[in-house]
């Protein structure tokens, strides 16, 4: 894999991890009511999904690891330019169903923990 691509899977898993802490303990109710909290957690999808969508402008033979990413980016298309149209229980649900296992497809790829490394100095 290469090595843009790995730095930004390394920037979507890093995304996907905080969205994870944000959330841990939180319900549905939390994030309707803490703007804050919603904030973060569309940010960090934003991340995610221009990660992959720069993945697949270089190098689109490398997303292969990712099972949905056409829908991941678009996600993030609809959060950038029709945030109109966001339902709190969509976010939600994607936050509490769909990105456990992401953040698995994500930690299964093993160059990025040796990326991590290096980029932590």
């Amino acid at each position: 894999m290469d090595e843009t691509s790995l730095k930004h899977y390394y920037d979507a898993r890093e995304a996907a991890r905080a969205i994870t802490r944000f959330a841990a303990g939180r319900s549905y109710e939390d994030y309707c009511r803490d703007e804050m909290l919603s904030s973060a957690i569309e940010r960090k999808f934003e991340i995610i999904g221009e990660a992959l969508a720069r993945i697949r402008r270089k190098r689109p033979e490398d997303l292969r690891v990712i099972g949905d990413w056409p829908a991941i980016i678009g996600f993030r298309n609809i959060l950038v330019h029709a945030y109109e149209h966001i339902e709190d229980s969509v976010v939600w649900g994607i936050v509490s169903g769909q990105l456990p296992r992401f953040l698995e497809q994500l930690e299964s790829i093993p160059e990025i923990n040796s990326l991590s490394d290096t980029k932590s100095d």
